[in-house]
């Protein structure tokens, strides 16, 4: 048994912490009371905490990137959940951000395409699909060069199509690689 100097509450060691700093072996303060005085700690630097975080995302924006790319590879089910989330939370602008993206693959659409062209967009869709079907995992269509990229805005054409696996398609996000 052990007292906690904070609590003033005798407890068995298991409700501290080891620690090779005490000569005891434990930490002076029990679990519980190191707990809070941590949240205290944690709540009082909130702000200067978030604006270091937020310089370093800002100065290593590549390695941000990876880690949240690696994270989404590796929890595909808990991403998906989190966008469904969001979704359900933020339906006005979700239902705003699919309009967007339709209403720019309408304007990206020439008039001129043929009845074929057309069908030709609707068989990499059907492809998508059937991959999915076959393999069970996700498959997107692709704009080579991105429907609203940062330099080069491309065509809802059938030669502006791919089909990729949806990881590798989330990977290359909006980016034209050519």
């Amino acid at each position: 048994m052990k007292s906690c100097p904070k609590c003033q509450t005798e407890k068995p060691f298991t409700e501290f912490y080891t620690s090779s700093t005490h000569k005891s072996g434990y930490a002076s303060w029990c679990k519980s009371c190191e707990s809070e005085r941590n949240k205290a700690k944690t709540k009082a630097n909130r702000e200067k905490r978030l604006a270091k975080a937020k310089e370093w995302r800002d100065n290593n924006k590549d390695k941000q990137e990876a880690a949240v790319q690696r994270w989404r590879s590796e929890n595909p089910d808990r991403t998906r959940q989190i966008y469904r989330n969001w979704r359900a939370a933020n339906k006005d602008r979700a239902n705003a951000n699919w309009m967007r993206r339709e209403a720019g693959k309408k304007k990206r659409t020439p008039a001129w395409l043929t009845e074929d062209q057309h069908s030709m967009i609707g068989d990499f869709y059907w492809l998508a699909s059937d991959l999915k079907r076959t393999t069970g995992e996700d498959y997107h269509v692709d704009h080579i060069v991105p429907l609203n990229g940062k330099n080069v805005c491309g065509l809802h054409v059938p030669w502006n199509l791919q089909v990729l696996p949806a990881d590798i398609n989330q990977v290359k996000s909006n980016r034209h690689t050519a």
